[in-house]
């Protein structure tokens, strides 16, 4: 018997955002990647500058006047004290946080806000 491969959190996020744009074409625009790394400290440094949050969530979902937070771990990730500080910060400030771990869990979500 194989065992099961673990995917990568890049890979869960990629397999999600390729459903998304290709399920609902008419809504493509509205799933935005958060591109939260920079390549080093110089460009860090630029970044933050520029308004770079550390923490924040991996996309977001903008849809009928609401945002909604995505964060892409896998199985068994676990989130670092920023991205909890920022869950906290939006969550407080009235938006939705999801933590999602898989393909299935991203289309449950995204069927459950446009029911």
């Amino acid at each position: 018997m194989q065992k099961e491969k673990k995917q990568s959190e890049d890979k869960i996020q990629s397999d999600c955002y390729v459903w998304f744009h290709n399920t609902y074409p008419t809504l493509r625009g509205l799933l935005c990647y958060n591109l939260n790394n920079s390549k080093n400290k110089i460009d860090g440094a630029r970044n933050k500058a520029k308004g770079l949050i550390a923490g924040r969530s991996d996309m977001v979902l903008y849809y009928q006047s609401k945002a909604f937070m995505i964060e892409f771990k896998t199985s068994d990730g676990v989130q670092s004290a920023g991205q909890k500080d920022w869950q906290w910060l939006v969550t407080s400030n009235g938006f939705q946080y999801h933590i999602i771990r898989s393909l299935p869990e991203f289309q449950s979500l995204i069927l459950s806000i446009l029911k």
